[in-house]
Protein backbone atom coordinates (compact mmCIF):
# COMPACT_ATOMS: atom_id res chain seq x y z
CA UNK A 1 0.00 0.00 0.00
CA UNK A 2 1.36 3.61 -0.77
CA UNK A 3 1.54 6.39 1.50
CA UNK A 4 2.44 8.58 -1.32
CA UNK A 5 -0.07 11.50 -1.26
CA UNK A 6 0.51 12.88 -4.45
CA UNK A 7 -0.46 9.65 -6.26
CA UNK A 8 -3.54 9.42 -3.84
CA UNK A 9 -4.59 12.63 -4.42
CA UNK A 10 -3.83 12.62 -8.22
CA UNK A 11 -6.49 8.95 -8.26
CA UNK A 12 -8.77 10.73 -6.30
CA UNK A 13 -9.50 13.47 -8.94
CA UNK A 14 -9.04 11.58 -11.99
CA UNK A 15 -12.08 9.83 -10.64
CA UNK A 16 -14.94 12.23 -11.25
CA UNK A 17 -13.13 12.80 -14.40
CA UNK A 18 -13.58 9.68 -15.52
CA UNK A 19 -17.05 8.75 -14.10
CA UNK A 20 -18.13 12.22 -16.27
CA UNK A 21 -16.24 10.83 -19.64
CA UNK A 22 -18.55 7.59 -18.90
CA UNK A 23 -21.93 9.87 -18.43
CA UNK A 24 -21.17 11.55 -21.18
CA UNK A 25 -20.42 8.21 -23.97
CA UNK A 26 -23.70 7.18 -22.20
CA UNK A 27 -25.10 9.76 -23.82
CA UNK A 28 -23.96 10.38 -26.78
CA UNK A 29 -26.41 7.23 -28.48
CA UNK A 30 -29.87 9.36 -27.51
CA UNK A 31 -28.38 12.71 -29.05
CA UNK A 32 -27.45 10.63 -32.22
CA UNK A 33 -30.67 8.80 -32.91
CA UNK A 34 -32.70 11.89 -32.58
CA UNK A 35 -32.61 13.58 -28.97
CA UNK A 36 -32.26 17.35 -30.87
CA UNK A 37 -35.16 19.24 -32.09
CA UNK A 38 -34.72 22.68 -33.55
CA UNK A 39 -37.73 25.12 -33.75
CA UNK A 40 -37.84 27.39 -37.06
CA UNK A 41 -36.26 30.90 -36.05
CA UNK A 42 -38.27 33.70 -35.26
CA UNK A 43 -37.79 37.60 -35.41
CA UNK A 44 -37.42 40.11 -32.14
CA UNK A 45 -39.72 42.75 -32.78
CA UNK A 46 -37.81 45.54 -31.81
CA UNK A 47 -37.87 48.93 -30.43
CA UNK A 48 -38.23 52.35 -32.08
CA UNK A 49 -34.51 53.55 -32.59
CA UNK A 50 -33.46 50.10 -32.80
CA UNK A 51 -32.37 49.03 -36.08
CA UNK A 52 -31.47 45.26 -37.61
CA UNK A 53 -28.26 45.10 -39.95
CA UNK A 54 -28.46 44.52 -43.47
CA UNK A 55 -28.48 40.79 -43.46
CA UNK A 56 -28.53 40.28 -39.98
CA UNK A 57 -32.10 40.25 -38.72
CA UNK A 58 -32.24 39.28 -35.05
CA UNK A 59 -33.97 36.15 -34.49
CA UNK A 60 -34.25 33.25 -31.62
CA UNK A 61 -35.29 29.97 -31.42
CA UNK A 62 -35.47 27.14 -29.07
CA UNK A 63 -33.43 24.07 -29.58
CA UNK A 64 -34.12 20.69 -27.35
CA UNK A 65 -30.91 18.41 -26.46
CA UNK A 66 -31.41 15.24 -24.49
CA UNK A 67 -34.52 17.27 -22.90
CA UNK A 68 -32.78 19.86 -21.83
CA UNK A 69 -34.23 23.27 -24.09
CA UNK A 70 -31.72 25.75 -25.26
CA UNK A 71 -32.56 29.41 -26.37
CA UNK A 72 -29.88 30.43 -29.21
CA UNK A 73 -30.11 33.56 -30.76
CA UNK A 74 -28.59 35.41 -33.69
CA UNK A 75 -28.34 38.31 -35.84
CA UNK A 76 -26.98 42.17 -34.75
CA UNK A 77 -28.98 45.54 -34.34
CA UNK A 78 -27.75 49.26 -34.57
CA UNK A 79 -28.64 51.79 -31.65
CA UNK A 80 -27.37 54.28 -29.77
CA UNK A 81 -27.95 53.18 -25.92
CA UNK A 82 -26.78 55.63 -23.38
CA UNK A 83 -28.62 54.05 -20.28
CA UNK A 84 -29.87 50.53 -19.82
CA UNK A 85 -32.41 50.10 -22.29
CA UNK A 86 -35.61 47.57 -23.72
CA UNK A 87 -34.23 47.01 -27.07
CA UNK A 88 -37.08 44.16 -28.48
CA UNK A 89 -39.58 41.67 -27.47
CA UNK A 90 -39.32 37.75 -27.96
CA UNK A 91 -42.14 36.79 -30.38
CA UNK A 92 -45.01 35.34 -28.33
CA UNK A 93 -44.08 31.88 -27.46
CA UNK A 94 -40.74 32.20 -26.44
CA UNK A 95 -41.27 33.34 -23.06
CA UNK A 96 -39.45 32.29 -19.97
CA UNK A 97 -40.28 30.91 -17.11
CA UNK A 98 -37.86 33.14 -15.20
CA UNK A 99 -35.20 36.34 -15.86
CA UNK A 100 -32.42 34.65 -18.49
CA UNK A 101 -29.06 36.56 -18.71
CA UNK A 102 -26.84 36.30 -21.22
CA UNK A 103 -23.47 38.41 -22.44
CA UNK A 104 -23.28 39.55 -26.42
CA UNK A 105 -20.79 41.57 -28.17
CA UNK A 106 -21.09 45.26 -28.48
CA UNK A 107 -19.26 48.04 -29.96
CA UNK A 108 -15.32 47.95 -28.51
CA UNK A 109 -15.49 51.38 -26.81
CA UNK A 110 -13.23 52.59 -23.54
CA UNK A 111 -11.97 48.79 -23.77
CA UNK A 112 -15.55 47.49 -23.20
CA UNK A 113 -16.60 45.09 -25.50
CA UNK A 114 -19.57 43.19 -24.19
CA UNK A 115 -22.59 44.11 -22.52
CA UNK A 116 -25.27 42.09 -20.52
CA UNK A 117 -28.64 40.82 -22.26
CA UNK A 118 -31.59 39.84 -20.09
CA UNK A 119 -34.87 38.55 -21.05
CA UNK A 120 -37.88 38.50 -18.68
CA UNK A 121 -40.91 36.54 -18.21
CA UNK A 122 -42.78 39.07 -20.23
CA UNK A 123 -40.60 39.00 -23.61
CA UNK A 124 -38.72 42.06 -23.29
CA UNK A 125 -34.68 41.72 -23.88
CA UNK A 126 -33.17 44.68 -21.89
CA UNK A 127 -29.43 45.57 -23.38
CA UNK A 128 -27.18 46.63 -19.84
CA UNK A 129 -23.84 48.66 -20.04
CA UNK A 130 -24.54 51.79 -22.14
CA UNK A 131 -23.74 54.85 -20.26
CA UNK A 132 -23.94 58.71 -22.17
CA UNK A 133 -20.02 58.71 -21.80
CA UNK A 134 -20.00 55.41 -24.01
CA UNK A 135 -22.98 54.65 -25.94
CA UNK A 136 -23.52 51.12 -26.86
CA UNK A 137 -23.60 51.45 -31.22
CA UNK A 138 -24.48 47.98 -31.90
CA UNK A 139 -25.02 44.36 -30.83
CA UNK A 140 -24.23 41.21 -32.26
CA UNK A 141 -26.29 38.14 -31.00
CA UNK A 142 -24.65 35.56 -32.34
CA UNK A 143 -23.16 34.36 -29.01
CA UNK A 144 -26.05 34.17 -27.06
CA UNK A 145 -26.82 30.60 -26.25
CA UNK A 146 -28.83 29.73 -23.16
CA UNK A 147 -30.52 27.16 -21.10
CA UNK A 148 -34.13 27.93 -21.30
CA UNK A 149 -35.69 25.59 -19.48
Amino acid sequence: MSTDRRRILGAVLALPATLTAAQVVAAAPAVAAGGIEAQPWADLVLEPGVTAQPGATPQVRLITIADTVFLQARGSVTCSLAADTKIATLPPGLRPTGLVRATAPRNNSQSINACRVEMNTAGSLTVYGGNSGNPITWVQFDSVQTIWR
